[in-house]
């Protein structure tokens, strides 16, 4: 069984949608912020998109894929390709843009895809606060987290992932999550492989802007920590985004797009 994946996934956020409307609202603002290219181009000319781990697109904008001329998606589970075109495939066939799914664990790939798709907006969808667990140790999970975003150096590219995930009191229905809100990276004082000298499964995030969401979202206990804390150089423009997966368990995103 996939970790982080497969149906039972699948089946969750599809019961789970209305609850995440707010966490996909704050998504697809922070999508469209995606800066243009560092060169002047024709406005009639559209990108490509890669996405890598797309699952289904279940919290991405049908109407912001639509700006692309072609996605490509990238994912281990088997279901994503097919729900991913069930969901997205029709608006997408309407604005012209191509659409590929495929079944393929890009990260382990990285290499080959970025080759094969080299003028491409490359979109980590949810994918690399994953990477814990697909990984015996932390130290192995932050040092190929590492070596993802090295290999991104001179590529458009973004980022939405798990920063930390944890119980929290239970949400009455219809009460609102957390504002988005946005900070700057800091110097994480090292590499992702910093993260690993963190042994223990869980700790507790600190700093003024997870005080701000933990007050908000009456935070319980440890929350996990998923080694992301150093994916964004220093300078980037990051936006907090609480997803509320459960009625008594939240995930703190970050997102932010990185145009070199």
């Amino acid at each position: 069984m996939n970790p982080s994946g497969g149906l039972f996934w699948h089946l969750h956020a599809w019961r789970q949608q209305r609850h995440w409307h707010g966490a996909c609202a704050d998504i697809a603002q922070w999508l469209a912020t995606l800066p243009p290219p560092a060169k002047a181009r024709d406005p009639q000319v559209r990108d490509s998109l890669v996405v890598i781990g797309a699952s289904a697109g279940w919290m991405l904008s049908s109407p912001w894929l639509q700006g692309f001329a072609q996605v490509d998606t990238f994912d281990l589970d088997r279901w994503a390709g097919p729900l991913f075109r069930r969901r997205h495939g029709a608006a997408l066939q309407a604005s012209g843009t191509a659409l590929a799914c495929h079944t393929r664990d890009a990260l382990a790939d990285l290499d080959a895809v970025l080759s094969t798709h080299p003028q491409a907006v490359v979109l980590f969808d949810n994918v690399l606060g994953q990477v814990r667990f697909h990984c015996a140790s932390t130290d192995e999970a932050s040092q190929r987290i590492a070596k993802v975003t090295r290999r991104m150096r001179g590529r458009r590219w973004g980022s939405v992932h798990d920063a930390y995930s944890g119980p929290t009191q239970a949400r009455r229905v219809g009460l609102p999550a957390p504002a988005m809100h946005r900070s700057v990276q800091a110097r994480t004082g090292g590499s992702v492989a910093a993260s690993a000298q963190r042994n223990t499964q869980a700790s507790q995030p600190m700093g003024a802007g997870f005080d701000t969401f933990g007050q908000q979202l009456h935070a319980q206990g440890d929350w996990l920590d998923h080694l992301t804390e150093a994916v964004f150089p220093q300078g980037t423009l990051v936006h907090h985004i609480a997803w509320p997966y459960s009625a008594r368990y939240c995930h703190w995103l970050q997102a932010g797009w990185i145009n070199p």
